[in-house]
């Protein structure tokens, strides 16, 4: 007669040790957001470029988006900024206006000026809403 093996009959898992550490891998890298690009802005809304203003305590600088995200977004602007400063940023995504908060996460030197990346603070759901959107639409768009 062969013997029935029960949950009982199998060792203890007690001091097990695993020499690596588990990390699930994400398309995103270290964003927790997915980022749409310029080019794909321009596809939905057939336009060129988008301009954006944002304001400092300082001063007011146009300059365009280069992709966005519901958590921030990357700029080109004219000068450098500092890290942490916070700002107002401003822009349209088609007919929606965008206004909010941020802060300047980094700044780099570029042929025509400086790419900024900022994260949003207090980005209202509505707005943050229709950036993922928009980025649901892109993925519907190339598939079909």
């Amino acid at each position: 007669m062969e013997k029935i093996i029960s949950w009982n009959d199998i060792p203890s898992l007690d001091g097990l040790q695993i020499d690596w550490e588990y990390k699930p891998k994400s398309s995103l890298g270290k964003r927790s957001y997915a980022r749409l690009k310029s080019d794909d802005i321009s596809g939905l809304f057939e336009i060129k470029e988008l301009l954006v203003k944002v304001a400092t305590f300082k001063k007011i600088y146009t300059g365009k988006l280069l992709d966005i995200s519901e958590g921030g977004s990357l700029l080109s602007l004219p000068d450098s900024l500092e890290e942490n400063i916070p700002l107002k940023v401003g822009f349209f995504l088609g007919k929606e206006k965008i206004v909010t908060k941020a802060v300047v996460r980094h700044s780099c030197k570029t042929r025509e000026g400086y790419t900024t990346g900022i994260m949003f603070v207090d980005l209202n759901k509505a707005s943050a809403e229709y950036i993922a959107g928009l980025y649901a639409s892109k993925i519907l768009y190339l598939a079909n």
